[in-house]
């Protein structure tokens, strides 16, 4: 099911993003729990464990000044990215992204394919993430995140598709008049092969 990272991350939640990391599924993947844990932003150098399948990575301490007001926003929708992972039939995309937006109509279309197959984000696996860069100017922002996604998706109580992947991405989210809004993504780095991230040890 990770065929490609657009539909990983997409799915997300199989991947994570911010200060910390989510686990269930990518983007496209993103699959938690009915109720996922709420999220939380640290700012410290290690890993913190928010429930067995959710690890959020502190932002590393840098020189750089963070908007903190983005990286809850940021954390905030990858939660329910994670939630829309387990249960896509009842994905609000419209809570996740900008209407018209490129990453809107990549959602729109992996949640409807995940509900007509019956894939779904597993409480197995895990997904981490953690925000190295966020910058705002106005109503537009930019995060850069690394994340390590191992959730299991599951197909009619099978398993189907229990690999991981690990990827540096950049989002770029806009204010609207209900809050921040993913409006696209890009993938900078990734790699089936390894953890881009160094979470692992």
């Amino acid at each position: 099911m990770r065929v490609s990272w657009c539909v990983v991350m997409l799915g997300l939640v199989a991947c994570g993003g911010s200060t910390g990391a989510v686990t269930g599924d990518p983007l496209a993947e993103v699959a938690r729990p009915i109720d996922p844990p709420a999220s939380t932003t640290t700012v410290s150098t290690s890993a913190t464990t928010l429930s067995p399948e959710v690890m959020v990575a502190a932002v590393p301490d840098m020189e750089m000044e963070m908007d903190i007001d983005i990286v809850a926003a940021f954390d905030q929708l990858m939660d329910a990215r994670l939630a829309c992972g387990r249960r896509p039939e009842a994905c609000r995309v419209d809570e996740l992204a900008m209407v018209g937006s490129p990453i809107h109509q990549e959602l729109t279309v992996l949640m409807d394919s995940r509900t007509r197959a019956g894939i779904v984000a597993s409480t197995r696996g895990s997904l981490r993430y953690r925000i190295d860069d966020a910058r705002v100017d106005g109503d537009h922002a930019s995060i850069t995140t690394c994340l390590y996604d191992g959730i299991v998706l599951t197909m009619d109580g099978s398993i189907f598709d229990e690999s991981t992947m690990s990827a540096i991405t950049e989002w770029t989210m806009v204010r609207s008049a209900n809050g921040w809004r993913w409006s696209d993504w890009r993938v900078i780095d990734s790699t089936r092969e390894g953890d881009l991230c160094g979470f692992a040890g």
